[in-house]
């Protein structure tokens, strides 16, 4: 009685009806095994979406894990290039520092090789010092040091050095030499290159060891420029000095050079002035084709030193009663500059050119 009252609830009134959703699974199940009328397709319609449900839920999992993992993956690759990056930085930045030292160090060293040069060997030992200090490695520094030590023992200069050495360092003012530092990179923006100069010996004086490759490249760029000053004043000595001193820190530009090589042919021919009148045309000539403005400490131009060179040289040929070649000199003299001397003697060059005098002959020594 029981099941074919529970049976009859289950069946449907008419063929058109659809059984009610409230109805659980397995029963739903078991009705369309035992009943004919239902509707298979209608029934599985009521329990197919719960089914798709389970099983699609696993597959959203596994792609959020996927998704997930690709995360950390890129944010372990953006650490590991910050990192490399890093070290990067860090080596370049070292190597920038060796080589600022390497240069300082090669600056010294070669500056200390002039001083045992000069005999200067407190500075050179100073320098050989430093060098170590910054760059214990440099090659050939230790020996040279010692070297230094020995002839200072030999010279007996080793007794007093050290405490000189000792005062200096106890009284050395690092902000006084960056003050003056900057007073020196302002007077070089000025080019101010006198000012430069003493400004740059006062801050070696005070402590040559202080920002050494700055401090060398101004004092390069003070004496090269001192050099070509000094030449363009007439101050040939000075100039070619200043040039030499420059040279021992860095190789001087192609107008230094030709600064340098005016001043040796000027200082060249001056030696034939009034001396060797031929050697005094040929160096004077060559220079008046370059720098016929060239002066010297008194002022005289290369032109004028040229026309007087020749007219010089006219006197000598006259001398050797060559009358015709004096007054090609002397022409030529008058081309270059008037000189009120050679106007005055010019004419009488000229009538014995044309009309020479009878050459006299040396008179006879009598014999005894």
């Amino acid at each position: 009685m029981n099941k074919k009252s529970s049976s009859e609830e289950i069946k449907p009134s008419s063929e058109n009806s659809v059984p009610e959703v409230t109805v659980p699974v397995k029963a739903a199940a078991k009705t369309r095994k035992t009943t004919k009328k239902a509707d298979p397709v209608e029934a599985s319609v009521v329990v197919e979406p719960e089914v798709v449900a389970e099983e699609q839920a696993p597959v959203k999992v596994k792609r959020a894990g996927w998704v997930w993992l690709g995360i950390l993956a890129m944010l372990i690759i953006a650490a590991l290039g910050v990192g490399s990056g890093y070290l990067l930085a860090i080596q370049a930045r070292k190597a920038a520092d060796l080589t600022r030292t390497q240069i300082a160090a090669t600056t010294q060293y070669e500056l200390s090789l002039q001083d045992v040069k000069d005999n200067n060997l407190a500075m050179a030992k100073r320098r050989l010092e430093y060098v170590i200090q910054i760059y214990p490695s440099y090659p050939g520094a230790a020996d040279k040091l010692a070297e230094v030590m020995v002839q200072m023992a030999q010279a007996g200069n080793t007794n007093t050095q050290p405490v000189a050495i000792a005062t200096v360092e106890a009284t050395k003012d690092t902000r006084g030499a960056a003050a003056i530092l900057t007073t020196a990179k302002l007077q070089w923006a000025s080019q101010d290159w006198r000012s430069l100069y003493t400004t740059v010996n006062s801050l070696r004086d005070l402590d040559p060891t202080y920002e050494a490759v700055q401090v060398d490249g101004l004092y390069y760029l003070a004496m090269r420029n001192m050099g070509i000053l000094n030449i363009s004043n007439g101050n040939m000595e000075k100039g070619l000095y200043n040039f030499s001193v420059a040279e021992k820190i860095g190789p001087l530009d192609a107008d230094a050079e030709s600064y340098r090589s005016w001043a040796r042919m000027f200082l060249n021919s001056a030696a034939g002035y009034e001396v060797v009148w031929s050697r005094a045309v040929d160096g004077f000539s060559t220079l008046y084709n370059m720098v016929p403005n060239m002066i010297d400490f008194n002022g005289i131009t290369v032109r004028e030193y040229y026309a007087r060179s020749l007219a010089g040289y006219g006197d000598f040929l006259q001398s050797t009663y060559d009358w015709c070649g004096a007054v090609t000199k002397y022409e030529a003299s008058q081309g270059i500059m008037t000189l009120q001397r050679v106007i005055d003697i010019l004419p009488d060059a000229r009538e014995k050119c044309a009309n020479p005098p009878a050459t006299p002959t040396p008179e006879s020594t009598p014999t005894p």
